[in-house]
């Protein structure tokens, strides 16, 4: 690709914004929501449907009500969204949180040929040709080019906020290139997440509910190939030894529902050798590998180490430590870890636990099976205050 191309709008770009939650916006996100619905039966991409479900009025109503307050907030202006390779649905999230405070956006989406950004950009295109989305023609754009400093400085040189996703070493390139003076950064760099079972919890469950528990966790670590800044690496079995057993129960009922629901090409076999041959040489606190099938590959773990986060899983890898000591988490924990999901426990119970041991990390803490779900708190910023400024009006 010599230069960019402008899935929605083109390069004559001005700062048209609109205040936050316009009903004009509001109205573009749940027609949005409405055309992506009446194409379901086509889609087979899930992450779609479930961006057009959290897209329904009913949803973004409640956003509102987290927003409105008697503070008055105004757009900053132009949002350049510089979105991650790894998980093509982000891109349609990130431009949510940008318009519907208001502001114009540039979206850069991945080159590769993701099929959910082509059919949303075509779905947003259709939308846009109606008289009462006009005006939001000149706040959308969305572009695709190879990572050529020269575009990205270009647009920059005029953002009044850039969101960054991506890997830390992206993130800091794109740091250094200089911005007006009042610019925002926003950066969701690389994190780590982490999944913590109550033994107890699961002993006590039927089939039926034992079964929600592993079909939950699926939905958290299979939806992005484990690829996901909030997908688990470490899973870490909390209870007394009695039950230990259960976290093989846990495996298989898995592993039965992988190879129903996922066909990974042989060669993620392959990957998962060369990746157990890596952690063999370097980590010394590795007991054994379990091999369930090549869709489920299970590292059992002597103890935790400073820089647990290191060690990482990608298309159903996953390393697991069993105590019955909650606390030795908070000696390894760091800013790196981002989404801690459970089961078995209280909400309350881990906001106690973060304020006691002064964890420096965690900034997600859901239940399971809702790792995956986006919200305006992300990484520790309030997206809605963070793209409007609030006026000190007396």
């Amino acid at each position: 690709m010599n230069e960019e191309i402008f899935l929605i709008g083109n390069k004559e770009i001005e700062k048209k914004t609109l205040k936050p939650f316009d009903k004009t916006i509001c109205d573009f996100f749940d027609s949005l929501s409405k055309n992506i619905f009446k194409d379901r039966n086509k889609i087979k991409e899930t992450d779609i449907l479930t961006f057009a479900f959290w897209l329904r009025k009913k949803n973004i109503l409640e956003i509102k009500k987290k927003f409105d307050d008697d503070e008055l907030k105004l757009p900053l202006g132009l949002i350049f969204h510089i979105t991650p390779n790894n998980v093509p649905i982000n891109f349609a999230y990130s431009l949510f949180f940008g318009l519907i405070t208001g502001n114009t956006n540039i979206v850069k989406v991945p080159t590769k040929n993701y099929f959910q950004v082509n059919y949303i950009c075509k779905t947003i295109n259709e939308l846009l040709k109606l008289n009462k989305f006009k005006i939001l023609k000149r706040m959308i754009n969305v572009i695709k080019y190879e990572n050529k400093d020269e575009i990205t400085k270009e647009i920059s040189n005029t953002s009044n906020a850039r969101i960054i996703w991506g890997g830390d070493q992206t993130i800091k390139k794109i740091k250094e290139i200089s911005t007006p003076v009042k610019c925002i950064d926003i950066t969701f760099p690389d994190r780590y997440s982490f999944s913590i079972i109550n033994l107890d919890s699961l002993r006590k469950l039927n089939k039926e509910n034992f079964f929600k528990v592993v079909k939950n966790f699926y939905i958290d670590n299979y939806t992005f190939d484990q690829n996901a800044c909030n997908s688990s690496h470490l899973i870490f079995w909390y209870g007394k030894k009695k039950d230990i057993k259960l976290k093989e129960k846990f495996w298989i009922q898995l592993n039965k529902y992988l190879n129903k629901n996922v066909d990974y090409p042989d060669s993620v076999s392959t990957d998962k050798f060369n990746k157990i041959c890596t952690d063999l040489i370097k980590f010394s606190n590795i007991n054994y590998l379990k091999k369930y099938s090549k869709n489920l590959h299970v590292i059992n773990l002597k103890k935790l180490i400073k820089r647990n986060d290191n060690q990482r899983g990608q298309w159903g890898y996953f390393y697991e430590f069993y105590s019955n000591d909650i606390d030795i988490l908070a000696k390894i924990i760091t800013e790196k870890y981002q989404t801690l999901s459970y089961y078995g426990f209280s909400a309350n119970f881990f906001r106690d636990y973060l304020l006691k041991n002064k964890i420096k990390g965690v900034d997600r803490v859901v239940p399971l099976g809702r790792a995956m779900e986006m919200n305006y708190l992300w990484d520790g910023y309030n997206l809605l205050r963070t793209l409007t400024r609030i006026i000190d009006l007396k």
